[in-house]
C-alpha cells in the first residue's frame, strides 16, 4: 500500500476536485459519466479530461468506455477524498503510519484537534486554538471484496440491498460512529471526534491488544471487561465481534473496547445470543490463556444482571439517519 499521506501531497486541487464528483457520481451509478464528473468537478470538459488521464495513470481512476465513458474509484481514492475533507476542516494535521489493517478497515495514526463541538467540557476558551492530539483514523473497508457476506451480517445495509459498495463503507462508519457517541465515555471505548465519508476519526486509545499481553493477575481485568460489557448493555449495545483482538490494555491497567461496527441494539431479537458469544469469547480467552474457570452463566450475570433484551435500552445504531459525508461533534445530524 502506497503511503497515503504521500499520496495525497501529490494531488493537487484539480484532482482532490475530480476524485470528489468521481465519488458523488458513485452513489447513484456504479461508473460516474463523463458529464456527471464534468459537472460536479465544476471545470471545462477540456480541464477534466486531462485531470482525468493523469488520476488513470496514477492508477487512482478507473476508466471505461462501454456503454459510455464513465470513470470510477477504489478504496485509496476514496480514502484521499475523505483525508481531503478531514484537513480541510482542521481535523486531521498530520497522517502517520499504519495502525493495523483488519478485513473491513485500515487505521492510520494521526494528529489533528478535537473539533470544539466533540467535547463541550474539553472545548478550550474562546479565542484559544486546541492543542494537538494523538489521533487514531479508521477507514472502513465493508463491501468490496465481500459484499453478499456484510449485506447478510450488517443491520446498517438491510435497507439497501443493491447498495453499491461505496454506501457499505459509508454506512459502517456511521454506524460505528454514532454507536461511540451514545457510548462514549460511560463505557470505556475510544473517544469519537469527527466523520467524513468512511473514514472515522477517534482519539488514539494507546495501549496494547488483550491477545498480545501477559497479564500477572489476569482475573481483574477479566472482571473489568466485563464490567464494561455490561456498561455497554445499559447503555443499549451488544459488541456482537467481541473477542481478544480487540480489547486494549493500557500501561496503567485501564482497558479500552474498539472495533464496534457490528453492534446491535439490545432490542434486537439476536442480542442475548450475540451477548453470550462475546462473554464466551472473553471467557476462552482468559481459560486458555491462564487456566482462568468462570461459568458462563455466572460471567453473563455480570454482564448483563436481570436486564433482558426486550427492556428499555439505548437507542439503535441504526435508528437515525446521519450525514456521513462530513461529521463531527457539533453536527451529528
Amino acid at each position: 500500500m502506497e503511503n497515503l499521506a504521500d499520496a495525497f501531497l501529490r494531488l493537487d486541487r484539480k484532482e482532490i476536485a475530480l476524485l470528489k464528483a468521481v465519488e458523488r457520481g458513485m452513489r447513484t451509478s456504479e461508473w460516474a459519466s463523463m458529464e456527471d464528473v464534468v459537472a460536479r468537478a465544476r471545470l471545462s470538459p477540456k480541464a477534466a479530461a486531462s485531470g482525468l488521464a493523469r488520476l488513470v495513470g496514477k492508477k487512482l481512476v478507473s476508466r471505461t468506455t462501454e456503454p459510455y465513458e464513465g470513470y470510477q474509484i477504489g478504496f485509496v481514492a476514496y480514502d484521499l477524498v475523505a483525508l481531503s475533507d478531514l484537513v480541510a476542516r482542521d481535523v486531521v494535521l498530520s497522517l502517520g503510519d499504519l495502525l493495523g489493517v483488519g478485513k473491513e478497515s485500515v487505521v492510520f495514526e494521526a494528529l489533528g484537534r478535537i473539533p470544539p463541538g466533540a467535547d463541550e467540557q474539553a472545548a478550550p476558551p474562546e479565542g484559544e486554538e486546541t492543542e494537538l492530539v494523538p489521533l487514531a483514523v479508521k477507514f472502513h473497508r465493508q463491501g468490496r471484496t465481500s459484499f453478499k457476506h456484510v449485506r447478510r451480517a450488517r443491520e446498517h445495509l438491510a435497507d439497501h440491498p443493491r447498495c453499491a459498495w461505496i454506501h457499505a463503507a459509508r454506512l459502517g462508519a456511521a454506524r460505528e460512529w454514532r454507536t461511540l457517541k451514545a457510548l462514549h465515555p460511560e463505557v470505556r471505548v475510544p473517544r469519537p471526534v469527527a466523520l467524513s465519508h468512511h473514514a472515522l476519526v477517534m482519539e488514539h486509545a494507546g495501549g496494547t491488544e488483550l491477545y498480545r499481553v501477559v497479564l500477572e493477575e489476569p482475573e481483574p481485568f477479566l472482571e473489568l471487561i466485563l464490567e464494561e460489557v455490561a456498561s455497554a448493555w445499559r447503555r443499549g449495545f451488544v459488541h456482537a465481534d467481541l473477542s481478544a483482538y480487540n480489547v486494549l490494555v493500557g500501561e496503567e491497567g485501564e482497558v479500552v473496547i474498539i472495533d464496534w461496527p457490528q453492534a446491535v441494539s439490545r432490542r434486537d431479537p439476536r442480542a442475548r445470543e450475540l451477548l453470550e458469544r462475546d462473554v464466551k469469547n472473553l471467557l476462552d480467552h482468559f481459560a486458555r490463556k491462564y487456566r482462568l474457570d468462570l461459568s458462563l452463566e455466572a460471567a453473563l450475570s455480570s454482564a448483563a444482571a436481570d436486564l433482558g433484551p426486550g427492556e428499555e435500552g439505548g437507542k439503535e445504531a441504526g435508528d437515525e439517519e446521519v450525514d456521513v459525508s462530513t461529521t463531527n461533534g457539533a453536527a451529528e445530524g
